[in-house]
């Protein structure tokens, strides 16, 4: 388990340690205010985050050709007629949309900061909304778990000194690590959880309306969280992956890989039938055969989407890095 104590500078530590005024923080309330400040925050500025060049990170949305888009697009379509329902009278609706882009064009969208409004019948969709939500982290330590916390003090010359310390977790979230990550009790394991994920997800889902609902993400599965021993939260730049998540603060995306397990059991108590985590390639094989086919068969052995297609069904690429969580109701 790597400690990230330190001394840091910019206006999101000198906020927070106003904020905190001695008392200890946990990770959530950290990397909330990294990507959320609103004056500071990551997500908050005016910067182009998505994409090559200048940008931080690609996702499988802001490749050019809009593959993704076709293949998200037929998959819903084809999972409603699949259940007898007509597509053409659900409305697409993308939560957590980046500013200017949208994943199926004329969609319906929710941005940051923007309260999600599903239609009555919608086909919900997002990319990579639950893994950039604040997450707390925990560590297995002397035969119990234990809740890392950040404790924050003024280190002079605008610089802040940010200590490492552990604190008791709350009833609940031992009884979630015990639920779904029982077999991560050993010595010096660490956990990154979101909570917050968790909670949007069952407003998400607990909201009135009937349809598809369809998030791709770096999701992962329980047990294969338990086989990560140092966590997965990482923090991005220049497309570069950084495992010091607390350096930059509001200067890099901070993310982590959010539990399928969980969400799935969400979507159930809501209502919802649920299908087994897929990844990408398998998914878009399983539900868009068609537009695969149509795209596949391109005579032209340059044709961009031909490559495009490549990109994101390879598990060399992002195939098997990006997972779909489908539900319907």
């Amino acid at each position: 388990m790597q400690n990230l104590s330190g001394i840091f500078e910019g206006p999101v530590w000198e906020k927070l340690a106003k904020t905190a005024n001695g008392r200890a923080i946990g990770y959530g309330e950290f990397v909330g205010a990294a990507l959320f400040d609103a004056q500071y925050g990551y997500y908050a500025k005016p910067k182009t985050r998505v994409g090559y060049g200048g940008a931080d990170f690609y996702t499988s949305a802001s490749l050019k050709e809009g593959v993704f888009s076709a293949l998200v697009e037929s998959s819903a379509k084809n999972m409603l007629r699949s259940a007898g329902e007509n597509p053409e009278e659900y409305e697409f609706y993308e939560i957590g949309a980046e500013p200017g882009s949208q994943i199926v064009k004329g969609s319906k969208t929710a941005r940051l900061g923007e309260k999600i409004r599903i239609p009555a019948r919608a086909i919900a969709i997002s990319n990579e909304l639950l893994d950039a939500r604040p997450f707390e982290r925990f560590a297995f330590r002397g035969g119990k778990w234990r809740k890392r916390v950040l404790e924050i003090s003024g280190a002079g010359g605008g610089k802040v000194r940010a200590r490492e310390s552990e604190a008791d977790p709350s009833e609940e979230e031992l009884a979630h690590i015990s639920k779904y990550f029982f077999a991560a009790s050993v010595e010096g394991f660490s956990l990154d959880i979101s909570f917050d994920a968790l909670r949007l997800f069952g407003e998400i889902c607990g909201a009135e309306w009937r349809g598809v609902l369809l998030f791709a993400d770096y999701f992962r599965t329980a047990a294969e969280i338990c086989e990560l021993p140092l966590g997965t939260a990482r923090a991005y730049k220049s497309h570069r992956a950084f495992s010091d998540i607390l350096a930059e603060a509001g200067e890099r995306d901070i993310t982590h890989s959010p539990c399928a397990g969980p969400l799935l059991d969400t979507a159930k108590k809501c209502g919802f039938k649920t299908f087994p985590l897929m990844g990408q390639e398998r998914f878009f094989m399983k539900n868009a055969e068609g537009e695969i086919a149509s795209i596949a068969s391109s005579p032209d052995p340059f044709d961009p989407k031909k490559r495009e297609l490549a990109q994101l069904l390879s598990p060399a690429h992002m195939g098997a890095a990006f997972r779909i969580l489908a539900c319907l109701r």
